[in-house]
């Protein structure tokens, strides 16, 4: 009943981090947050530039990131994101379902400012996930708890990536 009615303590936001580190092969520096959604409109306050939005996909991408006063351009392929300070991708993509091979999304890394790929809906498929290298610095990896186990009442999402990016992400 505590868990429904307090606010987590630091221990049991750590202990929350640890799980889901440990359920998606994940040692980067991961925050939890209110839903996936809460990740796509913070990300935005990191810096401001032209971002470019792999599309067509989930709207709130490139919403949150002209809320911000990103210039958004949406593209139509991997290629083209090329260059972005920011680009992002959602893999496996949201309506369409198009996936990505990690290594594609890894060969990107050098060519933007930072890649945020959105795996909201990859727990089915755990071999696109970028989890795994999430700690490189100028990739953040968006994960939604919601989206595939869907507790009523509970809004849980988590970005990892490079400890600089998650510590400017964290609001403590």
């Amino acid at each position: 009943p505590e868990g429904w009615t307090a606010l987590p303590t630091t221990r049991a936001q750590n202990a929350l981090i640890r799980a889901a580190c440990e359920a998606w092969g994940c040692d980067a520096p991961m925050l939890a947050l209110a839903g996936a959604q809460a990740a796509i409109q913070t990300i935005p306050r990191l810096a401001l530039g032209q971002a470019r939005v792999l599309a067509p996909t989930y709207n709130e991408h490139a919403a949150s990131l002209r809320a911000a006063g990103w210039q958004v351009v949406e593209v139509a392929t991997l290629d083209d994101l090329a260059g972005a300070d920011m680009a992002v991708v959602v893999n496996p993509n949201n309506p369409d379902g198009q996936a990505h091979d990690p290594a594609r999304l890894a060969a990107l890394l050098p060519k933007v400012g930072r890649l945020v790929v959105d795996e909201s809906f990859a727990d089915p498929v755990p071999h696109l996930s970028m989890l795994p290298v999430a700690g490189q610095k100028g990739l953040l990896v968006l994960r939604s708890f919601g989206k595939f186990y869907g507790l009523a009442g509970v809004r849980l999402g988590f970005v990892a990536g490079h400890e600089d990016d998650i510590a400017a992400l964290s609001p403590l």
